[in-house]
């Protein structure tokens, strides 16, 4: 769904990230599950396997019920082009190069980082289950989607996790204190199975902001907030534009305590990269490719599965029994607004901007599909 249609959650705090509108979007409702055909559709055309695509879509379509439209359907076009330009490619699976007991490393082949991700993920829960600890990195894969979803299927397994990625070839932010692009977004993410009770679910990028969210009040023809962008010249910029013209993002934390989110990115950047054997970013990566490191701990292995899970329980609701300086706005946990937004969705339907839909209608065409199959498909009415 559109940020514009994300501002009218009451349970979302105001956040820089979502601090304008996209009002002036019409809004059309769709059923999650005729996108995620027409997402399968789209990528099928483009040359991937149907299971391939179907979990491409799937985790697509996840991402906008969430309300993080930035790695939703949005991306669609993007894989596209990708497939096309041999930067993706279709029918791999990833190769395991290196294997302890609670250590692995994998190829992903530049596949479908969706694809890749969900196997690293059972794979460290697994090795986890017996070792305790695992870490299990993911090395030359395609975009692997919103990092939360990997750790909800780390909880659903049982299993404590941190996620940390890089992205190579195409570095977006600046260094603290310098203007040019020198790191990427490096999200990172961690979550706790919570006793009778949604997961504790983190995730966040390193920088004041997701470049898909740029992308989004770029095409939206929006400004964004002071602090998210420079430019060229180093000078802080309102136009989403001047991300596109050789500008770069700013840290986590902007202007006042942007050296912290340097500090975090630095090492995610590590993390991810060198662990992984796949690479830091950098100006002479061949491929614009993620790494993705997990590190995956399995309460159950220490004999206090239970404890652990009661106390995330009871720690939860301490939180939440917190008294709101604003009554229309309980305290919420980490992974409440995205849980809130997929239920409003599922209740009310899916609402896919103007824009988004004419994307969606553009990569069809490009892979030889009428453009009217998008219309056809969602059921939208003209």
């Amino acid at each position: 769904m559109s940020l514009g249609a994300n501002l009218a959650n009451p349970y979302l705090k105001p956040d820089p990230a979502t601090a304008f509108s996209l009002a002036s979007d019409g809004l059309s409702a769709v059923q999650p599950a005729a996108l995620e055909a027409l997402g399968i559709r789209i990528l099928v055309a483009a040359g991937a396997s149907t299971d391939e695509a179907a979990s491409v879509a799937k985790r697509l379509v996840a991402s906008d019920m969430v309300g993080h439209s930035s790695h939703g359907v949005l991306r669609l076009p993007q894989y596209v082009d990708q497939i096309k330009k041999g930067q993706i490619i279709v029918a791999t699976t990833p190769i395991l190069e290196f294997d302890l007991p609670g250590i692995a490393v994998l190829d992903g082949g530049y596949g479908f980082g969706q694809v890749g991700a969900d196997i690293a993920t059972r794979m460290a829960c697994k090795k986890a289950s017996t070792q305790g600890i695992a870490m299990v990195s993911l090395r030359r894969s395609a975009h692997v989607g919103r990092l939360g979803d990997w750790v909800e299927l780390a909880a659903d397994l049982g299993c404590v996790s941190f996620h940390f990625v890089n992205t190579l070839a195409a570095p977006m932010v600046a260094a603290w204190g310098g203007r040019e692009r020198r790191l990427s977004t490096n999200p990172l993410a961690w979550g706790m199975p919570v006793k009778d009770g949604p997961p504790i679910v983190m995730d966040m990028t390193t920088s004041v902001v997701a470049e898909g969210k740029v992308r989004l009040a770029k095409a939206a023809g929006q400004n964004i907030p002071a602090g998210w962008v420079v430019d060229s010249e180093g000078v802080d910029a309102t136009d989403p534009a001047a991300l596109y013209a050789g500008g770069a993002l700013r840290a986590l934390g902007g202007l006042d305590a942007g050296h912290k989110g340097y500090a975090l990115s630095l090492m995610v950047d590590l993390m991810a990269g060198a662990l992984s054997g796949g690479g830091a970013s950098g100006p002479d990566q061949p491929i614009n490719s993620n790494n993705l490191t997990i590190i995956a701990i399995s309460p159950q292995a220490m004999g206090r599965g239970a404890e652990i899970m009661r106390e995330a329980e009871r720690f939860s609701n301490w939180l939440r029994s917190s008294t709101p300086t604003d009554s229309a706005r309980p305290v919420l946990l980490p992974g409440d607004v995205e849980r809130a937004q997929r239920d409003k969705n599922i209740a009310s339907g899916l609402g896919l901007s103007e824009s988004v839909v004419q994307a969606l209608q553009e990569t069809a065409n490009l892979v030889g599909l009428a453009r009217d199959v998008v219309w056809q498909m969602l059921a939208i009415k003209t």
